[in-house]
């Protein structure tokens, strides 16, 4: 039987992990090869093919999310192993390299591969089953003829913001259309891999889809997130932040719900304590609100923005850091908590949606993201007391441990068997 909603219990981590690695700000480190008894690996994923008893449906490489182009890569790089079979991988647009998310191409053709010739091609692929990777393409499942459908839930932030119960904006009317469209197919699939517990619940509540069919596999680590040396620790600490007393960051694009205002106003309170701190803004330009926020606090030049980089880079920032202040309002996972505790960066954490299961006990946690002055506090004490920052980067160290990549493989190998 598949597993009802919960984490799943899996062996323990025997994955080979190969870097993939290309230039530029996308880079996706795919790990492509599990290991068995005799170190082979016979299988892998077939990019090409029309028909197969598994095939997974990505996202077009001209899209902007990092995230679901790293999901997409890691599973088509480690599920034929596991299955003991290959898997077609299939996506709209070139095929290009491997991993790699393509530079913006023109509006007009992406659209065209995307909306006109890739539902030409879905209509003509079998599969015993179809695995769509983000539940914003679950449209592609309207074009399929037969096999068993899985969908993977990230989050449904389009979802709520269409019903105006998330801060996102006004949505234009094509995509309030697609969020509806995904919406229908959702409820058709045979099953979901919720990424959290707390995205299924919001399926079953939002949606009325049985929480008998849906199965939870969170994120996995990339591997590549470790702590470094103290002597590449400090080069990547003089690179990054120059020579600064404290430093703390946020990790995240500037959307209303990642609450980088909070952050912005629960700094300014801390360097009422601190003057020596600094906050660095990593992943996108400031909006006029933010811009404003900034200037009203009096925090020119101690507010400072650093644009998307790529993992290495993100690595070392971590590293760097002395500590993450992540106070969303919603979260369908939330990879920064994580990724930091993996490097040995303190946190400060928001328990909304799905932070309060990915941090657990290892951050100082706030119930409410606009409580700045609590946020300011829990940073305080990260950042001026010894002890409670050693605790928190072992209670981080060993918290990250739980994401392992090769029990979501497990896992996910799983659900394909029997669904197949």
């Amino acid at each position: 039987m598949l597993r009802p909603v919960g984490t799943p219990s899996l062996p323990p981590d025997r994955a080979i992990y190969v870097p993939y690695v290309r230039g530029g700000r996308a880079d996706i480190r795919c790990p492509v090869a599990f290991a068995t008894a005799a170190g082979q690996n016979r299988f892998m994923s077939q990019d090409n093919l029309a028909s197969a008893k598994y095939m997974m449906l990505g996202p077009h490489p001209a899209h902007e999310s990092y995230s679901i182009t790293k999901y997409f890569e890691f599973y088509r790089g480690n599920l034929p192993a596991r299955l003991g079979v290959n898997v077609a991988a299939r996506h709209p647009g070139p095929e290009g390299e491997r991993g790699t998310i393509l530079p913006r191409q023109s509006r007009a053709r992406t659209l065209a591969e995307n909306y006109i010739q890739w539902p030409a091609t879905l209509m003509g692929l079998t599969a015993d089953c179809f695995h769509i990777v983000d539940q914003g393409l679950l449209w592609y499942a309207a074009f399929l003829k037969g096999g068993r459908r899985l969908g993977t839930v990230h989050d449904l932030t389009a979802y709520l913001s269409v019903h105006s119960r998330l801060p996102l904006g006004n949505r234009r009317s094509r995509q309030r259309l697609l969020v509806w469209e995904n919406t229908r197919e959702l409820l058709k699939l045979d099953h979901i891999v919720s990424v959290s517990r707390y995205t299924a619940d919001c399926v079953v509540k939002e949606l009325g889809y049985p929480a008998s069919r849906i199965t939870v596999i969170p994120n996995h680590l990339d591997p590549l997130f470790q702590c470094l040396s103290e002597e590449r620790r400090a080069l990547a600490r003089r690179k990054w932040f120059g020579e600064v007393e404290k430093v703390v960051i946020h990790v995240g694009r500037p959307l209303v719900y990642k609450n980088r205002i909070g952050v912005i106003r629960a700094f300014a309170l801390l360097r009422k304590k601190l003057p020596g701190a600094r906050l660095f803004l990593i992943n996108g330009a400031l909006t006029p609100d933010e811009a404003d926020t900034i200037r009203t606090e009096s925090l020119e030049g101690l507010a400072n923005v650093i644009p998307p980089v790529e993992t290495a880079d993100l690595v070392d920032i971590y590293n760097a850091a002395d500590a993450l202040a992540f106070p969303s309002y919603f979260e369908g996972f939330g990879w920064p908590p994580i990724e930091a505790m993996a490097c040995g960066c303190p946190v400060v954490s928001s328990t909304r949606a799905s932070l309060r299961e990915v941090v657990g006990d290892a951050a100082l946690t706030v119930e409410n993201p606009d409580d700045h002055a609590l946020i300011s506090a829990h940073l305080y004490e990260v950042l001026s007391v010894p002890n409670t920052a050693s605790d928190l980067r072992a209670r981080g160290l060993s918290r990250a441990k739980q994401f392992s990549p090769s029990l979501a493989v497990e896992a996910l190998a799983d659900v394909y068997r029997e669904l197949s």
